[in-house]
């Protein structure tokens, strides 16, 4: 294209020949003229160049009247007379350096060569530059500016330099593709992808090291074919462990997999990223993937996914499973197809922070099964620090996240919303024989430990249908080891899921936690060992609020149940578990014959201290509020407050030899003090003082606390500084906590009691019929009587008698009166009248 000015001012004319037309404006910025002579705005040279000057006529500003290889002849009318011009040719760049000074002003300007400024640049209209341009003042632009300039000197590659179009019709992909082996031919550099609809139908995409993807705002990458989309090298590489192609950044615009399009359904990745090193995917989207994943990363490390939106997934049968991001190792070409080799590195410092996994709204689409995990794993190899942070979690329809033979991992900050389960840690599973094999192919038929993860500060709301909110589902051969379950909110968990379990877990610490109206049990524990449960908060479980199952070395303290539908915390089997400090309010709101605090199931060695247990509500009511069923042994429990618990009463212990003294052994001197095998209804430490005077024929019950099993054999009684006078009748008796009489001495009829004497008949009849023992049901509260018909009764010894206020229930003292001979006690035939509340004694006697 050339140009052609006429004058030396700017309001002579321009011309400029384009192709075979003759473009003509007044001076070098005015625009078009209306008209020419013989013809339109661009007139045909030959037509111009045959009128001769003498046919011009003065009928027009600006008419032309005779064109030249040199010169040209102009009619230019001013103010209402004709002049004529000859005036020659000169070149346009030379003129315009004249008229402007080194500005360029001019709209709607090309400039085909290079173009250096040394002042400012301003643009009314559209530049468009085809070469190298070099401002060095400052650049104006109130159009458009098209430029299209070496960017590859600066490492910078535009797709639309290797052909695509970005039309959505074109296949650009060989393009894209261009691009990409630039950057892999020049060592590194960045792939430009401007705003457009990119059709792939030639795939998969092959990127490579030291290369930056960057689709621009506005740029869709859009698949055609029935091939996975992007992977990091060539299908016959052979980079083993992290050494293949890394120093990789993709990032922005949006992944379009078109999942539910015809052709393109069957199981596809987008991007298959292996053996690499370094890489970040960042601020993009990857939308409608059918059946694999949106990202595997396998055999990878140091792997960055920040901020990237991962919404839409189509199951084609059988990929009910499938996550978003996969890490996985490199396994076998059935789990990772793009290339090998197949040396089974796992993958290592994986972050993924501020990502969306959800829907995509795309008719036939439905939001991820799960958002991040695995599903396969090698003996000996995991994979390790995975941390994923301050992620959105919508409508998974299983997990959130499920770190399958992962450790040192961190799953922090997440919101989980509407997603059938939550987050699981788990060790590979014996039922898939693939999962329990060495590296070298060698069956193990076993599992393995997975261990060291944090598990803090998310939240859960409505989850469930498939799974809890938070599980460890470790396995005898692979234990789930070292967790840190702490700062969760869970609110709601659907029927029949719990809002934790842990299951075959060991040293885990589960603190401040909330949980609110979990489908079943607020925590479950199953086969646990060294678990700590403190300073969480559950509130209206369908089932129990905390429960352990088979567990050892548990401590369950400072936490808060309310209104659980059953219990509000049981133990169930196992051995040393602690439960201590907790509150229970409204046990059993919802089902009766529930109890506040449960120990069952043939627990044994279990603690049970200075735990409150209250009514809440106008709800069903525990039927105890601490019930220790009969194949417990060893219990410890003193210091819980039961007053206002049970609807059948506080305590039902029915334990084998529980223990309820409130002081360890090095602070127990009266425990220490107390005979080997003796059960007393006062420590001999507190003994010194004689009762009030009894009432010859009166049987008076004397209140000892007895466990479970005790084997009554004999009863004793000691007398003070009174002997018995003239007796006539006398025996003791054992009965359960409602009086009824379980077990009796002979009568000793006019046998002596001198004084200062200590008494002790042995057991002649119990409720079995005549027997030399009794063994105890239950664990609690029990009373000795004592039955002296004399004409002179002895004074007792013990803590001394009360005369007012021993007939308030559970009370003890004076009951039946008119007594001579001893009842038959057989089947539970006598029953001690009611207290009288006269003489209350406090004798000292025991059993043994």
């Amino acid at each position: 294209m050339s140009r052609h000015a006429f004058g030396l001012s700017t309001a002579d004319i321009a011309m400029e020949r384009v192709g075979d037309q003759l473009y003509i404006r007044p001076g070098a910025t005015g625009t078009a003229w209306d008209s020419l002579v013989g013809g339109s705005p661009y007139g045909d040279l030959t037509d111009l160049e045959s009128n001769p000057t003498s046919t011009v006529t003065a009928d027009a500003n600006g008419s032309v009247g005779f064109y030249g290889p040199d010169n040209i002849s102009v009619v230019y009318i001013d103010f209402g007379y004709s002049t004529r011009y000859l005036m020659a040719a000169t070149d346009l760049g030379s003129q315009i350096d004249t008229l402007t000074a080194g500005k360029v002003d001019r709209a709607g300007d090309t400039i085909d060569g290079d173009l250096t400024v040394a002042g400012g640049v301003t643009v009314n209209g559209t530049l468009a530059a085809t070469a190298d341009a070099t401002v060095a003042g400052n650049l104006t632009v109130a159009g458009v500016l098209s430029a299209e300039f070496n960017l590859s000197s600066m490492g910078i590659y535009s797709v639309t330099s290797y052909g695509a179009t970005g039309n959505g019709v074109t296949d650009d992909a060989p393009s894209i593709q261009g691009a990409l082996d630039a950057v892999r031919d020049a060592n590194g550099g960045q792939v430009l992808v401007p705003p457009g609809t990119y059709r792939l139908a030639t795939l998969p995409l092959r990127i490579y090291k030291k290369t930056r993807l960057t689709l621009m705002p506005g740029a869709t990458m859009r698949r055609d074919a029935d091939v996975t989309v992007l992977t990091n090298g060539d299908a016959a590489q052979v980079f083993g462990g992290y050494t293949g192609h890394g120093d990789l950044i993709i990032e922005g615009g949006l992944w379009d997999m078109r999942g539910t399009a015809v052709g393109l359904t069957a199981s596809r990745m987008c991007m298959s990223l292996g053996h690499g090193y370094n890489i970040l995917v960042r601020d993009t989207e990857i939308r409608d993937v059918p059946g694999y994943h949106a990202i595997e990363v396998n055999s990878s490390k140091d792997v960055r996914v920040i901020g990237c939106r991962f919404r839409g997934y189509v199951d084609p049968g059988g990929r009910d499973f499938s996550e978003a991001i996969q890490p996985d190792l490199a396994k076998g070409s059935s789990y990772f197809g793009a290339f090998g080799p197949y040396d089974h590195t796992p993958c290592e410092d994986l972050l993924i922070s501020g990502c969306y996994f959800g829907p995509s709204g795309t008719v036939g689409t439905v939001a991820w099964p799960r958002g991040i995990g695995s599903h396969s794993a090698t003996i000996t190899k995991w994979h390790r620090r995975v941390r994923v942070i301050g992620c959105s979690f919508e409508g998974m329809t299983q997990y959130a996240m499920t770190a399958y033979n992962y450790e040192d991992v961190t799953f922090e900050a997440n919101t989980i919303s509407g997603c059938a389960a939550g987050f699981r840690a788990q060790p590979p599973v014996t039922s898939d024989p693939n999962d329990t094999k060495l590296p070298d192919g060698t069956q193990t038929s076993a599992s393995q430990a997975v261990k060291n993860f944090a598990i803090t500060g998310n939240t859960f709301r409505n989850i469930g249908s498939h799974d809890e909110a938070i599980i460890l589902d470790g396995v005898t051969t692979g234990k789930v080891m070292n967790v840190t379950i702490s700062g969760n909110t869970i609110d709601g968990v659907t029927a029949p899921e719990n809002g934790m379990r842990l299951i075959h877990a060991q040293q885990v610490t589960v603190n401040g936690n909330v949980i609110r109206t979990a489908g079943n049990t607020g925590i479950s524990q199953d086969n646990v060992d060294g678990v700590v449960i403190t300073g969480n908060r559950i509130y209206a479980p369908t089932g129990s609020g905390i429960s352990c199952d088979t567990g050892t070395g548990v401590l369950i303290s400072d936490n808060v149940v309310q209104n659980a539908g059953v219990n509000g915390i049981h133990v169930l089997g196992g051995s040393d578990v602690q439960v201590l400090d907790n509150t229970v309010r409204g046990a059993s709101r919802a089902a009766a014959g529930s109890y506040g605090i449960r120990v069952s199931s043939g627990a044994d060695k279990v603690t049970v201290v200075g735990n409150s247990i209250r009514k809440f509500g106008s709800g069903n009511e525990a039927a105890y509020g601490l019930s220790i069923t009969s194949t417990c042994t060893d219990v410890r429990r003193w210091g819980n407050d039961l007053a206002d618990s049970g609807t059948s009463g506080p305590l039902d212990d029915q334990s084998t030899g529980a223990d309820t003294s409130p002081f360890d052994d090095r602070g127990s001197i009266e425990d220490a003090m107390r005979p080997a095998g003796r059960y007393e209804t006062t420590s001999r430490l507190r003994c010194g003082a004689t009762s009030a005077a009894m009432v010859s024929g009166t049987l008076y019950l004397v209140p000892i606390w007895l466990p479970k099993g005790a084997v009554v054999s004999n009863i004793s009684f000691m007398n003070g500084a009174t002997a018995a006078g003239t007796p006539t009748n006398w025996w003791f008796t054992l009965h359960n906590s409602s009086r009824v009489a379980l077990a009796r001495t002979a009568d000793q009829t006019t046998v002596a009691w001198a004084a200062n004497t200590v008494k002790t008949l042995a057991v002649a009849q119990t409720t079995a019929g005549t027997a030399s023992s009794y063994t105890t049901t239950y664990t609690g509260l029990h009373y000795l009587g004592v039955m002296i018909k004399a004409t002179t009764l002895p004074n007792l010894v013990g803590e001394g008698s009360m005369s007012t206020g021993p007939g308030a229930a559970p009370g003890f003292g004076d009951t039946s009166t008119g007594q001579s001979t001893p009842p038959t006690v057989t089947a539970g035939a006598f029953t001690a009248g009611a207290f009288g509340g006269s003489v209350g004694l406090l004798a000292y006697g025991y059993t043994a």
